[in-house]
Parts: C-alpha cells; sequence; structure tokens
C-alpha cells in the first residue's frame, strides 16, 4: 500500500493550524505529496489547480464550507454560452474526501455522507484517521 501512497496527492482544508499540522504529521510517514488549506476558496483553488487523489477538509471553514468546496468541484468549472445558460467545460468529476467537524449534528453528519464521504467526529484519535486513509485507498486501483 505504501506503493501506491506515494504517487497520491492529497489536500488538507482546515482553517485550524494545529488540525492541519496534526493531520500532516500523521500522514507525513506515508509519502503522500500533501498540499495544504486555510479556508474553503484556496481549497477549492488547489483542487481546480493541481492534480489531487483525495481530500480531507473541516466542513466549518471560512469562505466555503467543506461540503460547499467539494459540490463546486464536483460540479465545475462551467464557462459562459455563446447565447444561453453557462455550459459545463469539463464532465463531472470524482473526489474522495474524508469530512472533519466539531459538529456532531446529524444534519452535518448527512450532508458528508451524501457527498459519498467519510465522516470523523473532531478531535478524533489519530488511528481513526489512519484508518478512514485506509479506507479511501482500499478504493483506489491497486
Amino acid at each position: 500500500m505504501s506503493d501506491r501512497s506515494n504517487r497520491l496527492t492529497v489536500l488538507i482544508g482546515d482553517d485550524d493550524v494545529a488540525v492541519r499540522s496534526s493531520v500532516e504529521d500523521l500522514l507525513g510517514d506515508r509519502g503522500f505529496r500533501l498540499l495544504t488549506a486555510g479556508d474553503g476558496r484556496e481549497a477549492l483553488q488547489l483542487l481546480f489547480g493541481e492534480l489531487i487523489d483525495f481530500s480531507i477538509l473541516d466542513v466549518e471553514m471560512p469562505g466555503l464550507s467543506g461540503p460547499e468546496v467539494i459540490h463546486a468541484f464536483l460540479q465545475g468549472p462551467f464557462i459562459a454560452g455563446d447565447s444561453g445558460p453557462a455550459q459545463r467545460a469539463a464532465p463531472p468529476r470524482e473526489m474522495p474526501v474524508i469530512f472533519m467537524s466539531g459538529n456532531h449534528s446529524e444534519e452535518v453528519r448527512s450532508t458528508c455522507e451524501e457527498l459519498g464521504s467519510t465522516f470523523l467526529d473532531k478531535p478524533f484519535a489519530p488511528n481513526d484517521m489512519r484508518e478512514a486513509v485506509d479506507r479511501v485507498l482500499a478504493g483506489f486501483p491497486h
């Protein structure tokens, strides 16, 4: 599995520097290329500008929430049509996501799970994050 990890790029998005750092520390020895974002708009920019294999995002970030970031990424980009509504500039995308949140409401969890993602309550145990990453990796071709 570590051989596959060496070829993957992971986006870590959270407005809390300590959380970003702890996730980076947990994944640092796995050989991933790690990119970080401190808010939702920065995360979306990275998703559109880099080849990212999966994301680990806070649900509640400034600018755009984690679910808003993923929804925008999965739907876009769009370009203006010649004489009508915007046209999709690219086919719909897929993005495995691990969402993290200190908001333990069922509504937040449900919103995240509707996007086909894994959800971790903050604070999370290091093994919970490792197991969530392993579940994401299991979905990649070997």
